[in-house]
């Protein structure tokens, strides 16, 4: 699973267990989506840390990590 898709999973399942609860769904449900929402968000954060899906160039020896979507000249604050 790709970060976004597991992202918007993510965001999905909680809308839902947020309208549930504001709506007073069945509290077996709302016990059991609130016990597997940590488990959830845990797998999240790693699959989009996780995710190779773009390609990021290796950092030369003696550079620091920086924003590689633009050039150092763009950002205006060097």
């Amino acid at each position: 699973m790709k970060a976004k898709s597991a992202l918007g999973t993510l965001t999905a399942y909680l809308v839902v267990y947020t309208a549930l609860f504001q709506y007073q769904g069945p509290a077996l449900l709302l016990g059991i989506m609130f016990l597997l929402s940590p488990v959830l968000l845990v797998l999240t954060i790693y699959l989009v840390l996780k995710d190779d899906s773009s390609a990021y160039p290796e950092l030369n020896s003696g550079e620091e990590w920086g924003y590689a979507d633009k050039p150092k000249k763009d950002l205006g604050i060097f």
